[in-house]
């Protein structure tokens, strides 16, 4: 990515400054991106916690089931009995 440096007048307590900006970024906007982003990727972490517990019970609850169904798992292979 390219980057243009320039100069770049901001209001600050009632008097006007003049601050190096990046891509017309100062600081403080380049700061308060970064929180935003932050933020947004917190968010992101927790739902993702929320789905793999979710996907986890999904397991859970359904493992017994799996369990049952292996009784005879011969025939779920190869669709008949063993002859006895």
């Amino acid at each position: 990515m390219k980057y243009i440096i320039s100069d770049k007048k901001v209001l600050i307590n009632n008097m006007n400054h003049t601050v190096t900006a990046v891509n017309g970024l100062d600081r403080v906007a380049i700061n308060t991106r970064l929180h935003y982003i932050n933020v947004e990727m917190d968010k992101l972490k927790q739902r993702q916690i929320e789905l793999v517990s979710m996907r986890d019970e999904l397991d859970r609850v359904e493992a017994p089931e799996s369990a049952d169904d292996c009784d005879n798992l011969y025939e779920q292979m190869f669709g008949y009995e063993e002859a006895a």
